[in-house]
């Protein structure tokens, strides 16, 4: 491929809020195995998954139904390609970011792909159905957790409020009852926050608000055909490495309530030593945060890797 990547290297998958029309669309022109992926995707899913992930539109992309199962698609796309381009060889840990995190399972050989795909399809089912009016999440950026924990406390007086995300030191999630995530945008900004965001999903997401549908979704967790991982799953909950099936099982069962702390998982790669990371899916999001909080780390996406960086066409 022309680029020499240096291990030990971590293979990160991204979750829902990457989606935009157009994703994956390079892959699927360039490599036979993305389009592949995306072929037999569509015959298990019974979903347009190409036109979706290459139209939209967007109203119909940014569906919590829609979203996951076209997202896991094009994640699964890049990590083909990059098994073919790359190997698994100098790869030493894999994570995933909430829906990324079902994408590293397969990854790590835990579950067939198409078993992912699947399970990705029921998570959106069980959420979509869970999505409602008064509930939804805000992003804060520039804060500490500090301040941003007296903020819950403060903004909780309207309303049942958590913190749903710790993505690094100073950017997180809260998520819960939306008269009390309005009040806490109204609380960021007063505080100096660079940005306060309210997202664009009608869920209490990774909250206690999401017990109806993790019970769903642990059903189906319940009869996945789980194997001890090939290489170590950093947990979202805890950032500590899975690596028996009991691990695996319990932190999917209880995946939608449990906090994602991303920071841990950073902090995981670097006790872990890791050079590289590449992060396989729509965007960078989760490559930026390791390029900010990982000293001396090379971080990839596969837009870089497999379009921007490559020679001609393999197709």
């Amino acid at each position: 491929m022309g680029v020499n990547l240096t291990g030990p290297i971590a293979l990160l998958f991204p979750g829902q809020g990457v989606q935009k029309p157009g994703m994956g669309k390079s892959l699927y022109d360039r490599y036979p195995a993305a389009r592949r992926v995306f072929q037999r995707a569509e015959e298990v899913l019974e979903m347009p998954v190409r036109k979706l992930c290459f139209e939209g539109p967007v109203e119909e992309l940014n569906r919590t139904d829609v979203i996951q199962p076209c997202v896991m698609t094009v994640c699964w796309a890049a990590y083909e390609v990059w098994r073919e381009s790359y190997g698994l060889e100098n790869v030493s840990v894999t994570a995933g970011h909430s829906l990324g995190e079902i994408a590293s399972l397969a990854a790590a050989g835990s579950i067939p792909w198409e078993t992912a795909l699947l399970l990705v399809k029921e998570r959106g089912r069980v959420m979509a159905e869970a999505a409602g009016k008064h509930v939804g999440m805000i992003a804060i950026v520039g804060l500490d957790e500090t301040a941003v924990e007296r903020i819950r406390g403060e903004a909780s007086q309207h309303g049942k409020l958590w913190v749903a995300n710790r993505n690094a030191d100073v950017q997180f999630v809260l998520s819960g009852e939306m008269p009390a995530v309005q009040e806490a945008e109204r609380l960021a900004l007063a505080a100096g926050a660079r940005r306060a965001l309210i997202l664009t999903i009608p869920l209490a997401a990774h909250t206690p608000l999401m017990e109806a549908a993790a019970a769903a979704f642990r059903k189906a967790v319940d009869r996945l055909p789980l194997k001890a991982p090939s290489i170590p799953i950093l947990a979202n909950a805890s950032g500590e490495a899975l690596r028996t099936v009991a691990a695996l099982q319990d932190e999917l069962r209880q995946q939608m309530l449990r906090q994602v702390d991303w920071a841990r998982t950073m902090v995981s790669m670097r006790a872990m030593k890791v050079r590289t990371v590449v992060e396989l899916g729509p965007g960078r999001v989760l490559a930026s945060l390791a390029a900010k909080h990982l000293p001396g780390v090379d971080t990839w996406n596969a837009e870089e890797l497999f379009i921007d960086y490559t020679g001609p066409t393999t197709a």
